[in-house]
């Protein structure tokens, strides 16, 4: 999910965020798979849920839009390396 939490409480479960990375799944259209490994992101300690910046989701939306362009099943990146490419 994308969002900055304010208070740094989940807002789907109330439990207690705290920064990290996160390995994030994306099913595309055409049963595509893609995994971004090491996402920063705020992290719930409860229900796992993770939550994005809205310069981070920019990023990975750029990435998801390339790696659709391989017409691959299935594709593993991470993050950090792309973002310096």
């Amino acid at each position: 999910m994308t969002g900055e939490p304010e208070n740094k409480t989940c807002p789907i479960c109330g439990g207690s965020m705290t920064a990290g990375t996160a390995t994030i799944p994306y099913v595309l259209e055409k049963d595509m798979v893609i995994v971004v490994k090491n996402v920063p992101a705020e992290i719930c300690g409860d229900c796992r849920e993770t939550f994005t910046t809205s310069a981070i989701t920019d990023q990975i939306t750029s990435l998801l839009s390339q790696l659709k362009t391989l017409h691959s099943e299935v594709s593993v990146v991470s993050f950090p390396e792309y973002a310096a490419a």
